[in-house]
């Protein structure tokens, strides 16, 4: 009787599609198949599930390979000149008129030809329609009069009911002779990267890019394509096979077709704002930069708004800023509500693919954050206890602030907007608009008043900022050489700083001391002894007040891309050690101060590895001739504040990397040739903005 009943009711389910997940799925098909001997509380066992899941799996792959091709992409250009043909990889063919979608991998480079082997084991030349660059896919429309093709169905499968767990399909073909692949696991994540894709635990390679993902019922899921998570590596391949492997869902794909079908590029939509902070998963949302001529700027946002939601999602953090936006490409509106002043605003914006390259800007003056305890009295619910105040330390002679600005003024407003730290302040004018005048809110012996300043852009020789200052260290100074040693890091560093800093507390008529500046310099492999090295640094150091660091590549032949990670290490370990300004560290590679040598691997370690870190540093000193290293720039990222410095002979020309740089907002400064005694002046004047 138990029996009867339960068939019954797993037979309705069937018919009115109520199982949602696999395992109640294949309990069911066990339960049913095996209806006719003893219940036990053990059934089904491993084994039988086992063979049900591959029963399964094998039905619904059988149900979707009609519908997946192989393609062939022939004729590569390397850059050594050389042709070569990449290894296949797969598609989706998504109409009867033969239009096939597929991943990125297929334009990674240009190629003479593009060749899709259909089902039936034809091969056909395929041109590319479109691509959705935002999401990793790109459309095909094959040369293929007399061909049938049988079109994957699009589920109709609400995001939100995803569940993590479910058993998920990637499905491939492979070949000349279009060899069936399958890969099983479950869908592990849902919103990553930046929420344009899910993620699965099934081990992907290469030949599964731009094949389906599809569920255990055949639904399609999505589309895999090559990518890893934020941080995690440079080649967007590096992950294959890992068991992290992403797609991109197959309801967003449906929304993009109609503009991809009609030869529409889809780009990334950006709004031209900074979220305050480093940590992404910190709370707050308030802006610290707001671009010139930007969507949110002609939106009317501005600096300490607090953002409240977007496109209709609360926002409460960046990184969920960063998901809300994942879902909108250049063109599309966005509605955001924002509190000023304790009054809640929307405005809508239109997403754009390219916001006009930063042109750093410059005014000359050192300054530091003043934080003030309140007082019971002043402190209430809705207040902080405490409240920060931004301070001129010093003012770099002939800049553009020399005249205008003085030591202990407190900075109040820039543009009309408050000043909320030294930080935002600095990004600020990394985002100002060139050859327009700054104003400046400060407050002079107890009164408020507006200054006027004319900034530099930073771009450029490096003879057109006049800021360098030397600082004689004090005679009570007493300098010394330091091994650095790390428990995970077996590099070999040393560090030459002074080991008594003068007092930091000041009469308000007495000008401060400025900050101790830090210079990062990486050996050539072929130099092991990071405290010999540094006796040519010593007496330059004392003179510009710049602290120096030395590392040694782990091994002596090579640096190698993993040691970004103890370079960043050792370099936190030696701004503790110094007391040195986090705001001014130089990164310095071995051809910028070696004379007899033009370039070495340090170079490149040197560039690589400021350009993977966020703001670790803000400044590199490299030769001319630094191969470059192989980094993926985010375009919607942060603003970098980073400074190039690299030598410029007479009738030499800039490095083909150098507009690279310029795009991403790095200023590049030039001098007709570097030395110990230039890096180290340069690395004191990253302390001024």
């Amino acid at each position: 009787m138990i029996r009867k009943l339960l068939s019954a009711l797993l037979l309705r389910s069937f018919l009115v599609n109520r199982i949602s997940t696999p395992f109640e799925m294949l309990l069911a098909v066990a339960l049913l198949l095996g209806i006719s001997t003893p219940i036990h509380a053990d059934d089904p066992t491993p084994a039988r599930y086992q063979s049900i899941l591959a029963k399964a799996v094998r039905h619904v792959a059988e149900d979707t390979l009609p519908s997946v091709v192989t393609i062939e992409v022939i004729g590569v250009m390397q850059a050594n000149g050389e042709v070569r043909q990449d290894a296949p990889t797969s598609g989706v063919v998504i109409d009867e008129q033969g239009h096939v979608l597929t991943s990125s991998w297929v334009t990674g480079g240009d190629s003479a030809s593009i060749i899709v082997n259909a089902p039936s084991g034809k091969r056909f030349p395929a041109e590319v329609v479109a691509k959705d660059e935002h999401r990793d896919l790109v459309l095909l429309k094959v040369s293929s009069p007399d061909e049938t093709w049988q079109p994957i169905a699009f589920s109709t499968n609400d995001p939100a009911n995803d569940k993590v767990g479910e058993t998920m399909v990637a499905v491939a073909r492979y070949g000349e002779n279009n060899t069936p692949m399958v890969s099983t696991g479950i869908l592990s994540a849902v919103g990553r990267l930046d929420g344009t894709a899910i993620q699965t635990d099934a081990r992907i390679s290469p030949a599964f890019y731009g094949g389906p993902l599809v569920d255990l019922k055949g639904r399609f899921r999505g589309i895999v394509i090559p990518a890893v998570g934020e941080g995690g590596a440079e080649d967007p391949t590096a992950w294959y096979d890992s068991g992290i492997a992403f797609a991109v869902p197959s309801t967003i794909i449906a929304q993009k077709l109609d503009r991809l079908r009609r030869g529409e590029n889809i780009q990334q939509g950006l709004l031209g704002f900074v979220v305050a902070g480093s940590d992404p998963y910190a709370e707050g949302t308030e802006l610290s930069v707001v671009r010139k001529r930007s969507p949110a700027d002609k939106a009317g946002l501005k600096v300490g708004d607090e953002l409240k939601s977007i496109g209709g999602q609360n926002v409460t953090r960046r990184q969920e800023i960063k998901l809300a936006l994942g879902q909108y490409d250049a063109g599309d509106e966005v509605e955001i509500e924002y509190e000023r002043d304790g009054q809640r605003m929307s405005s809508a914006a239109t997403m754009i693919a390219t916001i006009p390259p930063l042109q750093p800007q410059f005014i000359g003056l050192i300054a530091a954050d003043e934080v003030t305890e309140q007082t019971e009295e002043e402190d209430t619910e809705d207040e902080s206890d405490s409240s920060t105040s931004v301070i001129v330390q010093h003012v770099w002679n002939k800049s553009p602030a020399d005249g205008k600005l003085k030591v202990n003024d407190r900075l109040i407003q820039l543009d009309g907007s408050p000043i909320l730290d030294s930080n935002a302040m600095r990004q600020r004018l990394w985002a100002s608009d060139p050859d327009i005048p700054i104003e400046l809110t400060i407050e002079r012996d107890g009164k408020e008043q507006v200054v006027s300043v004319d900034p530099l852009t930073l771009d450029g020789p490096l003879d057109r900022i006049e800021a360098f200052e030397t600082t004689k260290s004090s005679p009570a100074d007493e300098w010394s050489v330091e091994t650095l040693q790390l428990p995970d890091i077996t590099n070999a560093a040393a560090i030459w700083y002074p080991k008594q800093e003068p007092a930091v507390g000041t009469s308000p008529t007495e000008a401060p001391t400025t900050p101790l500046a830090l210079a990062i310099v990486l050996a050539p492999p072929k130099d092991r002894d990071p405290s010999a090295m540094l006796d040519p640094w010593k007496d330059l150091a004392r003179q510009h007040h710049v602290a120096v660091c030395v590392i040694c590549s782990d091994g002596d032949d090579q640096w190698r891309p993993n040691e970004v990670d103890a370079i960043s290490k050792l370099t936190a370990a030696s701004l503790k050690q110094s007391s040195a300004s986090p705001s001014a560290v130089a990164l310095i590679g071995g051809g910028a101060f070696m004379l007899d040598e033009k370039a070495n691997p340090a170079d490149s370690m040197a560039l690589g590895a400021s350009l993977s870190t966020v703001n670790v540093f803000s400044g590199v000193a490299i030769s001319n001739e630094t191969e470059p290293p192989a980094v993926r720039l985010r375009k919607d990222g942060p603003p970098r504040l980073l400074r190039v410095l690299i030598p410029s002979p007479p009738n030499s020309e800039l490095p083909f990397w150098a507009e690279t740089l310029r795009r991403i907002g790095c200023p590049l400064q030039t001098t007709l040739t570097l030395n110990r005694d230039l890096c180290l002046q340069w690395t004191r004047s990253l302390l001024a903005m």
